[in-house]
């Protein structure tokens, strides 16, 4: 696939929903070479997917100022006469502060989430609604659209984003610099980047998990299960591979433990060496369950 001609091909379609959302020229330049390095990263044949995943969300820019969210998307239910739809919106915090890379990676991130959760996005049962956001669910109450919880593989789902966003800003990184509608911004993210982009979300689960998202059959399997929004039997696929019944679902506890942990750490001014060995200790136990898939697939 040229690049050239994809960023050539989007421009009209970028400029016409840049218009009719408001976006700045910052925001407009960036969508000249995000857009184009997914449709590189996903396919020609996801293309309409991407398009309208731009088209229906707006992102919207505030200036609120966040220590911890720089970004977020939001899907949230509706009801329209018979049917359950989502109101979707996109939100850049701490804009007027936030570096290039910052706001490239946040923009990738959130809206690879958003992607990913276009396909089968709701699924409605007798009493719940299931908002899906890549692997992970939100549940409401059918009724009153109120709220429940979400279900506990969203650290999982962060992991797995965090990749797909370095990969598709390194496709960006890759693009010609010749371009005059990308020329200064490219230039910019290479020079603030190193030759390989590497992002510091979720860094520590990242790390621990590097062997099986090294995994092809992982990897890649989880992927394309993904953005299809065929979801529902991962952990059975899963728990199959590694012979073990349960292994996902301990293998998404022990990763949000490992995420609480992170935080009592960061939070604790004594005794911190009782939370590092926990970390430790779990760590291990996640390793154990991702070395017994990777020794049980062919394909690596």
């Amino acid at each position: 696939m040229n690049p050239n001609l994809v960023i050539q091909r989007e421009k009209g379609f970028i400029d016409k929903i840049c218009d009719a959302n408001g976006y700045d020229q910052n925001i407009r330049h960036l969508l000249y070479a995000i857009i184009p390095a997914f449709i590189i990263k996903y396919g020609v044949n996801k293309e309409n997917l991407i398009l309208n995943t731009f088209r229906d969300i707006k992102i919207v820019i505030s200036d609120v100022k966040d220590k911890h969210i720089k970004a977020y998307y939001s899907s949230k239910p509706i009801q329209v006469g018979e049917e359950y739809k989502t109101a979707k919106y996109m939100v850049l915090q701490n804009y007027s502060d936030t570096d290039l890379v910052n706001l490239i990676d946040n923009l990738v991130h959130e809206f690879n989430h958003a992607i990913n959760s276009y396909v089968n996005e709701v699924k409605v049962t007798k009493n719940y609604l299931y908002l899906r956001t890549g692997l992970t669910y939100r549940i409401y109450k059918k009724d009153s659209l109120t709220f429940v919880k979400k279900d506990s593989s969203y650290i999982l789902e962060e992991i797995i984003n965090t990749k797909q966003t370095e990969e598709i800003i390194n496709i960006m990184k890759s693009f010609d610099v010749s371009n005059r509608d990308l020329d200064n911004m490219i230039y910019a993210l290479n020079s603030e980047t190193h030759h390989k982009y590497s992002s510091n979300s979720y860094y520590l689960e990242s790390s621990i998990c590097k062997q099986i998202l090294q995994n092809r059959t992982f990897i890649h399997t989880l992927a394309n299960l993904r953005i299809d929004g065929e979801v529902y039997d991962i952990q059975k696929w899963f728990d199959d591979i590694t012979g073990e019944e349960g292994s996902y679902k301990e293998l998404v506890r022990l990763l949000n433990e490992i995420y609480d942990l992170e935080l009592e750490y960061a939070n604790k001014k004594l005794l911190k060496g009782f939370t590092l060995n926990k970390i430790r200790d779990t760590s291990r136990s996640i390793m154990k369950i991702v070395e017994k898939f990777d020794r049980n697939v062919n394909y690596r």
